[in-house]
């Protein structure tokens, strides 16, 4: 099997799991206890929290651990939201796009549910934000704004244009930045730190899964929406992991590193297998924005006049793990919501794929993985025509 569905998840980096195998075997207590086996759990706990916060350029005070990126992501949204109406005597508008993950647009749904206004910025091709409509969608006039928006997408590769939002930021907008997929992938872009809130997900850049870190910029405003011991400045109360913080910060300095090496390398594979496909396939599409501004290990193909539901089960059957881009019920495969909204066809959306490079995975593997695709898809095309 050759996995090729990393912006789903990573597999564990082995020195992630070293860390955490010593980290869990060496500190048992509690972090919070007071006694010296927990005050050692703690000083674990606490270097990892500085690491991460080295990483995200940032200080150790500002790093809240959560179980997950989508954890991480409703305490700020809606903690910020919450804040803001305490502040502003109402919630704020909320302003994000239709490229989003599910763990913002979630959390901003149900604020609009509660009272916001919600207004969801178009795509273009490839799924990229159009940001300038994001900003006219705002009214200072109004009251305060609550920007969503993420670093790069998950289905697509696209770039979003951080740079045009932060350089138009008012002081009454909070911004919150989904940076999961462009960690270790992309080299940083100072516009994300001008974000109130940021997230980064373990098990995207090789930690255990169950681990995610949220950024808070010293101008956060945020009001708790889970209650408990006042763990993490009581924003995220709960026993903390020292095995999982430490593993995720093994994994997040190797993988920011790393980052330079795993660019050349997937995008070698990438540029490999669309090489093949293209030749053999001049009928094949990318959903990628015409701008070329992509995660360089990410590619969605689409293969216009093929049942989309052979699709996955004969690459699988294969020995390549894909992924659609959206979740499957029943053996129907359901289009991508984002594809669509770039106003790509249900039909064309269906018969669309997800390859997402890895880390190790270079020009060899890509061409391996070309040689196999042309395979299957032969084979299904020609079942077609029958």
């Amino acid at each position: 099997m050759i996995y090729l569905d990393h912006n789903a998840s990573a597999g564990i980096r082995p020195e992630a799991l070293a860390a955490f195998q010593g980290a869990a075997s060496e500190t048992p207590a509690n972090p919070a206890a007071l006694h010296r086996a927990g005050r050692r759990a703690q000083g674990v706990l606490e270097d990892a929290r500085d690491r991460v916060a080295e990483v995200l350029r940032c200080s150790s005070s500002e790093i809240i651990f959560c179980s997950s990126a989508t954890e991480a992501n409703n305490i700020s949204l809606l903690g910020s939201a919450e804040a803001m109406r305490r502040v502003y005597g109402e919630l704020p508008h909320l302003v994000s796009s239709k490229a989003e993950h599910p763990s913002v647009l979630g959390p901003l749904r149900h604020l609009q549910q509660l009272g916001a206004r919600l207004s969801l910025a178009s795509l273009n091709k490839g799924a990229k934000v159009n940001v300038a409509e994001m900003l006219e969608l705002a009214n200072p006039q109004a009251g305060a704004t609550l920007f969503a928006l993420q670093w790069a997408n998950n289905e697509t590769g696209a770039i979003q244009d951080w740079d045009l939002l932060a350089a138009n930021k008012t002081d009454s907008d909070f911004l919150h930045c989904d940076a999961v997929q462009g960690i270790g992938k992309i080299p940083f872009s100072d516009s994300i730190f001008s974000a109130q809130t940021l997230v980064v997900s373990g098990h995207k850049v090789g930690a255990p899964k169950g681990i995610a870190a949220l950024r808070l910029s010293p101008l956060a405003m945020l009001d708790p929406i889970f209650f408990g011991g006042g763990h993490q400045r009581g924003l995220r109360p709960g026993t903390e992991s020292p095995a999982l913080a430490s593993a995720f910060a093994t994994a997040l300095e190797l993988t920011v590193s790393e980052q330079s090496q795993f660019a050349t390398n997937t995008g070698a594979a990438k540029n490999s297998l669309l090489s093949i496909l293209q030749e053999e396939f001049p009928q094949l599409v990318c959903q990628q924005p015409e701008e070329g501004e992509a995660l360089p290990n990410t590619c969605s193909l689409s293969f216009p006049g093929l049942d989309g539901r052979k699709l996955l089960p004969a690459l699988d059957a294969e020995g390549l793990a894909v992924s659609s881009g959206s979740a499957c019920s029943a053996g129907a495969p359901k289009p991508s919501s984002i594809l669509l909204a770039c106003g790509v066809s249900v039909e064309l959306a269906r018969a669309t794929v997800r390859i997402s490079f890895g880390h190790g995975q270079n020009e060899i593997v890509g061409k391996q993985v070309g040689a196999m695709f042309v395979s299957v898809l032969q084979r299904i095309y020609k079942v077609g025509k029958l």
